[in-house]
Order: structure tokens, then C-alpha cells, then sequence
């Protein structure tokens, strides 16, 4: 309790003092400085981290380098040749609004319905439909030609399958001329 009352003392003898009024004035312009100051400073806009659209080309050789480690490890053939096919491109699916109209005319019922797009602005000002989720094409098969013997090529093709959850149907072994 001893030093709340010093300091006390201290702030009331420093109030008195003969320029006490234009220190105080000085540090009440510098805090309005500081305040006013922050406001002109204004902190950079951070860019929403855009979304890497990978194309069909680089979803296709991510596979076969997944592939390629599969097959280096379960068979020690680090020059296995490995396809990977896919049925169709990336599918996009932007968000929407719908409008049913349902009209009654002369006993017969028609139903018309009207979709339109909901967009956003993107960063140069320009409007572009919302994506709401991007679905990678579904592999249409694989092939893998590399060093293994029968039981080995089994392996393989059932590790692929695991990997990439494919039918086996979809996946063909075959061996590398020596």
C-alpha cells in the first residue's frame, strides 16, 4: 500500500508543478497523433489464397508418379512406364438459384424453371460465377510395364487398386522386355 500512495504523491506534486499544463497538453497532441496517425495507415489487404486449379494434365501425371512409387517399391523397378487414362475433363459446379414457375392453362399443368448463376467480383473488378467444388475426372484405367514376375504384378495391382480405389478390372500389369 506503501508505493501506491509514493506515486500518489509523485503525479500530484508533478500536477503542480509551474509546467505541468504544456507537458500535459504536449502528450495529449501526440496521442491524438498517434490515433489520427493509425487511421492513414491502413494494414494491406490480404488476397484470399486462390484455389490451385489443377488441370487434367498434372491430376494425370500426379497419378502416374504415385503409381511409379508404388511400383519402385514393391518391385525395385525405378524405369517402370505407367499410363494413367481418365474419362473426362475437371467438372465444375457453381452455385445457383432456381425459379419455378408452376401454370395451370385449360386442364393442362406446365412447369417452367429459370437458373441463373450466383457471381462474385474478382480482384479486377470483373464478375464471375461462384464455384462451389471442382470434381477431379474418374480414372479409366492404368497400366503399368515394368520389371516383375507373376506374383509380384499382383502386388502391384493390388496396391493400385488400394491407392487409387479402382477396380481391378482398370488396372493391367504387364512385364518389361529385359
Amino acid at each position: 500500500m506503501c508505493g501506491g500512495v509514493f506515486v500518489k504523491e509523485k503525479v500530484l506534486k508533478f500536477l503542480k508543478g509551474k509546467n505541468s499544463g504544456k507537458i500535459l497538453a504536449a502528450v495529449g497532441i501526440i496521442g491524438i497523433l498517434l490515433i489520427y496517425g493509425s487511421t492513414l495507415i491502413s494494414p494491406k489487404e490480404e488476397e484470399l489464397p486462390q484455389s490451385e486449379d489443377l488441370s487434367c494434365e498434372e491430376y494425370c501425371a500426379e497419378i502416374e508418379a504415385k503409381v511409379g512409387r508404388i511400383t519402385s517399391a514393391l518391385c525395385g523397378d525405378a524405369s517402370a512406364v505407367i499410363t494413367v487414362t481418365l474419362d473426362t475433363g475437371v467438372r465444375y459446379e457453381y452455385a445457383d438459384e432456381t425459379k419455378k414457375n408452376d401454370a395451370e392453362e385449360d386442364s393442362r399443368t406446365t412447369k417452367e424453371s429459370e437458373k441463373t448463376y450466383i457471381t462474385v467480383k474478382d480482384s479486377s473488378g470483373g464478375e464471375k460465377p461462384l464455384l462451389i467444388t471442382s470434381y477431379m475426372p474418374e480414372i479409366r484405367g492404368v497400366t503399368v510395364i515394368c520389371r516383375a514376375d507373376e506374383a509380384t504384378a499382383e502386388e502391384i495391382k493390388a496396391a493400385v487398386t488400394a491407392a487409387l480405389d479402382i477396380s481391378s478390372r482398370k488396372i493391367y500389369v504387364g512385364r518389361k522386355q529385359q
